[in-house]
């Protein structure tokens, strides 16, 4: 018995040896090229090469080699990055659309938003000309997403992550390539992949980063910079393109481009021990539709080159054996492994973070095993990874210690509780404009939907472009969270257009100053112009009182809106009715708003409002013109918007409560109440989507014409023209079922039907449902990104009593391109 129990003992040392204590061995770098999406075939590369047991000590990677080797750096393993790659959403990934989410702005700034095409950006008056044609937040956002969730999400020392890595970026400062080696690593990235002109550069102090295939497609020297003792390279750079090809402005800069990058390829890529360059097609730089059939290619030339990268890493061993500085005879074997030989391990942490299973079963592993810096890497990585699937998304290994005579492993868990809030350095800005869109409490555990969610307000206030937030260990315990951004100005410029079949071309524009005097205080001047609508308003807002949810408002405005009156033609018949338009009226006004109330989270807000206006309702054909009359009325009102899109949203709900009456007002003036509700839901049933909805309003006798509510138009009514019959009382149901398209006419495409039934009277003795209309119609729409297109046809009837039968009036037509701007 004793004989066979000292047997296993020197079995579990010479395994122990073998796998705990191995030779030292030749390091390997790992260079991923640049090419747009053909280097996708990089993940399928790697993919082959852990399958083999072969691992990089060094990744170096330029622009799409960045963001394949930053996500290899940060934990994820071969297989997991190829599927992240061959699942993603390419198109919405590189759009060029602002990534800022409707749901995350305030009401107002809804408003704002959806009457918007154009924006240009001023810092006190002085223009700040746009750089490119997007910011890259989408792609930045998504890249920083996957970042927080990866086992090394505290790190901003590239030389710790799962390997040493670097992402080569061209600095436009002075024309040289620079490898980032610290810092936010989604940042690094992005700076790596930022295609001149397409995406804005990253600014990280006093450089201008932009795509690093400008200077180092093949970024070998900066991985010689490392002195790894073998170098292999993945090329997935791009050809040239064909001369048919070269159509747009787009593509004539990615010939140039590619121009410049190929004049070193080959003195960079004579620099490697090895070559694998993956059988591509000649995709362009961003056709990722593609991306399965790219990533099938590397791996198929990955494990093609295995059997030969493996005699290249034999001979670098021998070599490296030979080397007599670093040979360990197997006495020194012995030795060094009895000295490091851990018998214990001991968890420091606090009670929320012991009686992890995945934990423990990790630490049960460590037993046996040889102290080495190689053996806290991979076992700081396996905890990190533990822990996170665990449900603590930031905790990490603080620090791992090792008693040589106790033979003990002493490791320091920390749950990443929140300390504090603090500004990058490379980055500055305001820090209490940082503090108020933050939702994440000091001496809290957070999630990666917290930092999502903060992430996209502080880009909806329109402070800040490239914001990056960084989890960094604190001092003692805990993690501060670092945030950078850029300045995007003080001043914005919004401009909107449109044209439609009832008003004819229209403009508008909304100039915004931001935080007037470092108030808070938003300042806003709106004009809106066309032949039959105009407004001229001047805004003051604080939409955060003392940076609570508090908000007040003033707003001095004039205005006029140009109603077309219809009546019954003598040519109708009993079921076939004929409308002619026989005036025109105007409705003036102007006066002041003064309003106070709370934000409701992002999407709401309930205010009371006072008004005080002079209007009128203007027959445009009477001479001399009617006189002003003088209202004063309070109103209350609740609202909530939180669809993610205006012209063809798929989920998110709109409601609209008010209740307005006379107050204080003058002996001249005009009392009366109103009341006004809209419930419209979206539900989504992909690609479909059912939006219901509601509207009913009621007034006293006393309302004025330019109060009166409308039914008819594109937008509320198929089959009657706008604003075709008005009344006090009003009531409207509407059902749409809109399919999105499964092939786009250049832009997104939708068709829809719609039933419509409503009516609306006089006075209230009035009010009858056997009068209520109908109304059918049809919508193809293109979603395009200055603004929606939309041609519709509708049609009206009713049912007649005495004898039974259905009137209807004429099929009409309408058509509308671009955003709606009242």
């Amino acid at each position: 018995m004793f004989a066979f129990r000292t047997l296993c003992l020197v079995m579990y040392f010479i395994v122990a040896v073998t796998k705990a204590c191995p030779s030292p061995r030749p390091t390997i770098a790992l260079v991923l090229t640049g090419g747009g999406a053909r280097g996708l075939a990089q993940a399928g590369v790697l993919k082959q090469l852990e399958h083999a047991g072969i691992a990089p000590d060094i990744v170096v990677g330029t622009s799409i080699g960045a963001v394949v080797g930053g996500l290899y750096a940060a934990g994820y393993s071969g297989s997991e990055i190829d599927s992240i790659l061959r699942n993603a959403h390419w198109d919405k990934v590189l759009s060029l659309q602002d990534n800022t989410r409707r749901e995350t702005m305030f009401y107002a700034q809804k408003t704002e938003e959806d009457r918007s095409i154009l924006k240009l950006r001023f810092r006190d008056f002085t223009f700040l000309p746009p750089q490119a044609l997007s910011s890259s937040s989408k792609f930045a956002s998504v890249i920083q997403e996957y970042l927080w969730r990866s086992p090394y999400n505290t790190v901003t020392n590239f030389d710790s992550l799962r390997c040493r890595f670097r992402a080569v970026a061209t600095n436009l400062s002075d024309g040289r390539w620079v490898a980032l080696s610290n810092g936010n690593l989604a940042t690094a990235i992005q700076a790596s992949a930022t295609f001149p002109l397409r995406y804005a550069p990253v600014r990280l102090d006093t450089s201008v980063l932009v795509d690093g295939g400008l200077v180092a497609n093949i970024p070998t020297e900066a991985a010689k910079e490392l002195r790894p003792d073998i170098i292999i390279v993945v090329n997935t750079v791009s050809g040239y393109m064909p001369q048919t090809d070269l159509v747009d402005a787009l593509d004539l800069a990615t010939q140039s481009l590619t121009a410049a990058m190929k004049q070193s390829d080959s003195i960079n890529l004579g620099a490697a021990d090895f070559v694998i360059t993956p059988d591509i097609p000649d995709y362009s730089t961003f056709d990722f539709s593609n991306a399965a059939a790219i990533i099938d290619s590397g791996a198929k030339a990955g494990q093609q080159a295995i059997p030969k990268i493996q005699t290249l890493i034999r001979k670098a061993q021998i070599r490296f054996n030979s080397d007599s500085t670093i040979r360990r005879t197997p006495e020194q074997q012995d030795s060094i492994m009895m000295s490091t030989m851990i018998l214990s391990v001991v968890l420091n942490a606090s009670p929320d973070l012991t009686g992890i299973s995945a934990v423990d079963s990790v630490l049960q592993e460590m037993h046996g095993r040889s102290w080495s810096s190689n053996f806290v890497h991979h076992y700081q990585w396996q905890l990190q990874r533990a822990l996170h699937t665990s449900g603590w998304p930031f905790a990490f290994v603080r620090s791992m210690t090792y008693d040589s005579v106790a033979k003990r492993v002493t490791v320091w868990l920390d749950g990443g509780m929140l300390n504090s809030v603090q500004v990058s350095s490379l980055r500055p800005v305001d820090h209490q404009d940082i503090i108020k869109e933050f939702t994440i409490n000091s001496g809290s555990h957070f999630s990666i939907d917290d930092l999502r969610n903060t992430s996209e307000r502080l880009r909806s206030s329109e402070l800040f472009a490239d914001v990056e937030m960084s989890v960094v260990p604190a001092s003692g315990t805990g993690v501060n969270i670092v945030v950078g951004a850029t300045d995007r100005g003080n001043q914005l410029l919004k401009i909107g257009a449109r044209t439609d079949n009832e008003r004819y071309a229209q403009a508008s524009f909304d100039f915004i100053h931001q935080s007037l005097f470092s108030s808070g205080v938003r300042l806003g001047l709106h004009g809106l112009i066309s032949s039959r609508i105009g407004e001229a308003a001047l805004n003051a807002e604080l939409p955060r009182i003392l940076g609570t949810l508090w908000t007040a408002g003033l707003k001095l405005y004039a205005g006029f809106k140009e109603v077309w009156t219809y009546e019954r033609s003598p040519r109708s018949t009993r079921t076939k009715v004929i409308t002619d338009r026989t005036g025109n009226f105007s409705e003036d006004r102007y006066g002041l708003r003064l309003s106070a109330g709370r934000q409701l989270e992002r999407n709401g807000i309930i205010l009371a409002e006072f008004r005080y206006e002079y209007q009128r309702y203007q027959n445009m054909s009477a001479k001399p013109s009617d006189p002003y009359q003088p209202i004063t009325t309070v109103r209350g009102v609740i609202r909530w918007d939180d669809r993610a899109t205006v012209a063809f949203p798929q989920s998110g709900r709109m409601i609209n409560l008010s209740l307005e009456s006379g107050f204080l007002t003058p002996q001249t003036g005009i009392s009366f109440t109103k009341v006004f509700a809209l419930l419209s839901p979206v539900l989504n049933l992909e690609p479909f989507a059912l939006l219901p909805s509601v509207q009913i309003g009621a007034a006293d006798n006393s309302l004025p014409a330019a109060e009166l509510f409308s039914l008819g138009g594109q937008d509320m009514f198929l089959g009657m023209r706008e604003d075709q019959e008005r009344g006090r009382q009003l009531v409207l149901g509407n059902i749409e079922v809109r399919y999105r398209l499964p092939i786009d006419i250049l832009f997104p495409t939708y068709v829809s039907v719609q039933y419509n039934l409503g009516a609306v009277w006089a006075y209230p003795e009035q009010i009858k449902l056997s009068v209520l209309k109908h109304g059918v119609g049809t919508t193809f729409g293109l979603d395009t990104p200055i603004g929606p297109v939309k041609l519709s046809l509708g049609k009206r009837f009713w049912f007649l009593n005495n004898p039974a039968n259905v009137a209807s009036e004429p099929l009409l037509g309408y058509f509308s391109f671009g955003v709606r701007l009242y």
